[in-house]
């Protein structure tokens, strides 16, 4: 079975303004979360909280993702009956998720499990968000996908870019550079790269990414000749690298991660400990 876990930010927002400070959002949530039960328009899938744990600024909960609606046998690995699923019961698969939600900061983070498949945070949210606009009616809660160029901007801002990438497109009937014809045949497209390597000094790209959009005509210009795109290979926290576009560096694939240090019970689900473990350490 797929365990993985997705990773979300956190803001609290008045109707019109800025995020507000999280101040005691873990323990709004945590009240909320108490005999919590949220099912789908049509009734086919539900969500509901087992337990919730408040440590600090985390807060773990334990719940469990319903489904019904199939009829089926259930057999042994030998082929014998040993249940008979009606389309009125419910299959109960055990899924968890921690919160990070430090009181003094602005966004917070939200690490969601996904067991084989079943998810839990479409139904969890859309009951926390109602829950916590009739608790606080001036406010909103928001739940955000965290995307691959939110890491960027911490690798940078950590010196972890190892490498540059300049790329320049060479049109048909328009090459810039004559050098090109020993390999490519005259009048045809062609890509020319050039790979920086590192330690590469941050500036640049940090003035970039902090709003210097000037910026970008001096990292796409090397000695004299203009590229048509730049990219950047950082070394993320967890020692794993990635490219990015810095074209579009909010662009880029939701965090999504293996959960491959889980321990099971005896009925073959991941331990709520093992599950509080491992979240705690894809937020950390």
């Amino acid at each position: 079975m797929s365990q993985r876990a997705s990773l979300y930010t956190v803001r609290v927002r008045p109707k019109r303004g800025e995020p507000r400070q999280l101040g005691d959002l873990s323990a709004a949530l945590a009240a909320e979360l108490e005999g919590f039960v949220q099912a789908s328009e049509d009734g086919s899938r539900f969500v509901r909280v087992v337990r919730t744990e408040r440590d600090g600024d985390d807060l773990f909960v334990v719940l469990q993702h319903g489904e019904t609606g199939v009829a089926a046998e259930i057999v042994s690995a030998t082929g014998d009956v040993r249940l008979q699923q009606l389309p009125g019961d419910a299959q109960l698969v055990r899924c968890a998720c921690l919160f990070r939600l430090p009181a003094s900061k602005r966004e917070g983070r939200l690490a969601v499990h996904v067991n084989d498949g079943r998810g839990v945070k479409e139904l969890l949210e859309s009951g926390l968000r109602s829950r916590f606009a009739a608790a606080s009616p001036a406010l909103a809660l928001e739940l955000t996908r965290f995307v691959e160029g939110r890491l960027l901007q911490q690798a940078v801002a950590a010196g972890r870019v190892e490498k540059v990438k300049l790329i320049r497109f060479e049109r048909s009937g328009d090459r810039g550079i004559a050098a090109l014809d020993k390999w490519v045949p005259a009048g045809a497209p062609a890509r020319v790269e050039l790979d920086v390597g590192g330690p590469i000094q941050p500036g640049l790209i940090r003035r970039y990414l902090g709003g210097d959009n000037a910026a970008y005509a001096d990292i796409v210009e090397f000695a004299g000749m203009r590229f048509d795109e730049a990219k950047v290979e950082v070394r993320l926290a967890d020692d794993t690298r990635r490219l990015f576009d810095l074209a579009h560096p909010e662009q880029g694939r939701p965090v999504t991660r293996e959960l491959t240090g889980l321990d099971y019970d005896e009925g073959g689900e991941p331990t709520a400990e093992s599950l509080h473990r491992e979240l705690a350490a894809l937020l950390g």
